[in-house]
């Protein structure tokens, strides 16, 4: 598809302070139970985001805490029951939870941690309860939690890379329009972007995905609808579940976390080391991002691989036909504004062990 390459700068872009932190997974078990330390990011957020990464066939139920800049801890709040593929399901009734003006404690919505308005955390905590854990070595790789808070906007920052290496040039498309709609696993190929992606990345680093090839119509990659499977949420009624994903990924054999990421910039530091980033954006208007051909007013995720001399994303983009049409170019002030829209979230996923580059900053990575 032939896409745009430059769109006009807007003078300033959305901005957040993030920053995340990791917990020593081998300290603070109790039994089968264990605790992160208080995790303080240094600045008051208004939300969180938590991943873990464990051994597969480890059943656990994950809670987080956080703490208000009073200094009042909340209670501990149900995250993620993490069982076998088709019992992994985040808090039931979580966006009727919702704090007001009276409430002054925060709530998870989904995958995130929220504070209640104008009750903003500076610390939260992590604590994981295995299911007939009996001792030995832990089963737990990671553990960590990435915070934002508003930030003044900014410029755009024009930037200019080479093009995609290692890994994210590795990356084949794949297509989630290939899978056909079903009345389970949240709707089907037509809603499956973040399994779809997160393939895409697996598959580049070598990974040994396991198939599904009873719901891979011919023709199609068959480790898509195992992944759908194994990171579907039955509470949220979907595969787009953040943490979900990359705990799926930390089964693998991967260093996997969600993160936020403060501009273009931060992701290019990581594809400049050959890492793909998987990024969740939102437009309602296909005109909002041209080369797109379709809408994602509720979301959607694609691939980041790298950038072009003039700083325009290259993305590899599950919404597509398939083949080389799934590799796209996308402007980059147009990219930026659509993925600001979630606060530049990404999946990180990375085999275990390896160093990441110098996160900038406070540290998104």
């Amino acid at each position: 598809m032939s896409t745009p390459t430059t769109s006009t700068v807007p003078l300033t872009t959305p901005r957040w302070r993030t920053r995340l932190l990791r917990a020593d997974p081998q300290i603070g078990w109790e039994g089968r139970t264990w605790t992160s330390a208080v995790l303080e990011p240094g600045f008051a957020a208004d939300q969180a985001i938590a991943s873990w990464n464990a051994d597969a066939g480890v059943a656990a139920h994950v809670e987080i805490r956080a703490r208000d800049v009073d200094a009042t801890w909340s209670e501990w709040l149900p995250l993620a029951d993490w069982g076998e593929a088709g019992a992994r399901r985040s808090p039931e009734n979580a966006s009727d939870d919702i704090s007001d003006a009276a409430n002054a404690a925060p709530f998870v919505d989904t995958d995130v941690l929220k504070a209640a308005p104008e009750h903003p955390f500076d610390a939260a905590q992590l604590r994981i309860t295995l299911d007939g854990r009996d001792g030995g070595s832990s089963p737990l790789h990671l553990a960590a939690v990435s915070f934002t808070a508003p930030a003044d906007a900014g410029p755009l920052e024009d930037d200019a890379a080479g093009g995609a290496v290692g890994a994210a040039a590795a990356l084949q498309p794949l297509s989630q329009r290939a899978y056909p709609k079903r009345d389970d696993l949240g709707g089907g190929g037509p809603v499956w972007c973040s399994p779809t992606s997160l393939t895409m990345v697996l598959t580049a680093w070598g990974a040994e995905v396991p198939e599904s090839p009873a719901d891979a119509p011919d023709g199609t990659d068959p480790h898509v609808p195992w992944v759908a499977r194994a990171v579907y949420d039955t509470t949220y009624v979907g595969t787009g579940n953040w943490s979900f994903n990359t705990a799926v990924a930390g089964t693998l054999g991967f260093d996997a976390l969600v993160t936020r990421l403060p501009s273009l910039r931060d992701a290019r530091a990581l594809t400049d080391a050959g890492i793909p980033v998987v990024s969740s954006i939102r437009f309602a208007d296909r005109t909002e991002l041209p080369g797109a051909d379709y809408e994602a007013p509720t979301g959607h995720l694609v691939v980041i691989r790298g950038f072009t001399p003039s700083g325009d994303v290259l993305v590899a983009d599950p919404a597509s036909p398939g083949g080389p049409e799934g590799l796209r170019t996308y402007p980059r002030a147009a990219f930026d504004t659509t993925w600001s829209r979630s606060r530049r979230t990404v999946y990180l996923v990375v085999p275990r062990g390896l160093e990441l580059p110098d996160a900038p900053g406070d540290g998104a990575w």
